[in-house]
């Protein structure tokens, strides 16, 4: 069943949605058309080599990340290059938002546009670069170039790997695509055991590891190595700070009625927006005040006054803005779907997610898990939520920087993936 479902996704679905978006690109939105391109022109982007011939020769190892998947393949970046400073290291994307992060990865000797789903389109691109492996980020495993890497004799491993419950990757007709794909691989890392069993449901004939999530090696690289924030905004010790990070406009409906409520209380706030246009931040700065809540821009501010919230309008930053605070709302979760809340967990802070969040692996699994005053994660559904645990943690701010250790304590059990993927891949023995 496996063969077959993959035969009509190569010859029916892959033609079918190639031939669709080809006529369609003159009315795709930006960053469809953007891809299209990239992939009609086999885009490419040399940073370090002179030639692609030089690359060639060498053989790199080939790292696919769709996009945001990029933070999971970082930290194996990294430790490849110290590993194995001479082996040129290739990133393929599928989202043309990897672009700019991709071309500011020093490690990185080139980046270029994922193939085509197409047989032909990936025996060129394997031709012409000649990879001694293949690396798979998170999920985006794409069944005929893990088909057409299998019959290059291409060891194609698959890390940080996460398969929950309910994925649709394990239902329905889709079951069996991803069936035939993962069985292309070589071998599949997984984040938990938990996954490890839910892909045993689907009779894998490739080894399955539970080897961590690499991301979390990210995050932790990331806090040991800072960005400089503005000093004379940094709160004092005696302040007990609120952040609200990567909002929407429907995080902040929710937020604001709460913390207008909260003007009495002596909490600092710091609200940072998903975007940082400036309509959108005139937006906010009008909401807040309609709220009766007094405001000061983080680029603009040269002290940060008591009962002020401080709005954040420069990006990049934020996960050193969560070593200011002591909880955090993580934000998309009244919108669609949770951002990430394992920064603001790293940095040893209680989080609270709107109801959307089952998208999250870590935000699921660490409601589970109790600090010396409640649950690590909580879920909040109104703005009466957010009062509540605002000021039931707000009564516990002598015991923070304990309740802190804790969290940074148990988050820390996440460090080292990248080293136990790199010891199951045993890429000496490949090279």
């Amino acid at each position: 069943m496996s063969s077959f479902v993959f035969f009509l996704y190569k010859y029916l679905l892959v033609p079918f949605t190639f031939i669709l978006g080809q006529a369609l690109r003159p009315i795709l939105n930006n960053k469809l058309k953007e891809l299209t391109v990239d992939k009609n022109h086999g885009f490419y982007k040399l940073k370090k080599a002179n030639s692609e011939k030089e690359i060639n020769s060498v053989r790199p190892i080939w790292i696919h990340a769709a996009s945001g998947e990029i933070e999971y393949a970082r930290p194996l970046i990294r430790e490849l290059k110290k590993q194995y400073p001479d082996i040129p290291i290739l990133v393929s994307y599928s989202s043309p938002s990897a672009k700019k992060i991709l071309n500011n990865i020093q490690e990185i000797d080139v980046w270029a546009a994922q193939p085509w789903e197409f047989s032909f389109s990936i025996k060129a691109f394997i031709k012409k670069w000649n990879p001694r492996m293949l690396l798979f980020a998170r999920t985006d495993v794409w069944p005929v170039l893990a088909s057409e890497a299998k019959k290059n004799d291409l060891p194609c491993i698959l890390f940080s790997a996460t398969f929950a419950d309910n994925s649709s990757r394990l239902g329905g007709l889709t079951r069996y695509l991803t069936t035939y794909a993962l069985n292309q691989l070589s071998q599949i890392h997984c984040v938990s055991q938990e996954d490890v069993l839910n892909l045993q449901k689907l009779n894998l004939k490739v080894p399955v590891i539970a080897s961590g999530d690499t991301r979390f090696d990210q995050v932790f690289h990331r806090l040991e190595n800072p960005r400089v924030l503005k000093s004379e905004l940094m709160p004092g010790p005696e302040d007990f700070v609120f952040i609200a990070g990567s909002t929407w406009p429907e995080d902040e409906a929710v937020l604001i009625p709460g913390l207008a409520k909260l003007k009495n209380v002596h909490i600092q706030i710091i609200l940072a927006p998903h975007e940082t246009t400036p309509k959108h931040l005139e937006s906010l700065e009008q909401q807040l005040k309609d709220a009766g809540l007094r405001f000061v821009r983080y680029s603009q501010a040269q002290i940060w006054p008591a009962g002020s919230v401080l709005i954040i309008d420069q990006v990049g930053i934020l996960a050193e803005l969560y070593t200011w605070a002591d909880i955090a709302f993580i934000g998309g979760s009244f919108k669609k779907q949770v951002h990430s809340v394992m920064e603001a967990l790293a940095a040893g802070l209680p989080v609270m997610v709107g109801p959307h969040h089952q998208n999250n692996r870590e935000a699921l699994y660490y409601q589970k898990k109790n600090y010396s005053s409640g649950m690590i994660v909580q879920v909040i559904h109104n703005p009466e939520d957010l009062v509540v645990l605002l000021e039931r943690i707000k009564k516990k701010q002598d015991n923070i920087a304990h309740i802190k250790e804790e969290i940074r304590a148990e988050i820390g059990k996440n460090r080292n993936s990248t080293q136990r993927v790199l010891s199951g891949i045993n890429l000496g023995a490949r090279i």
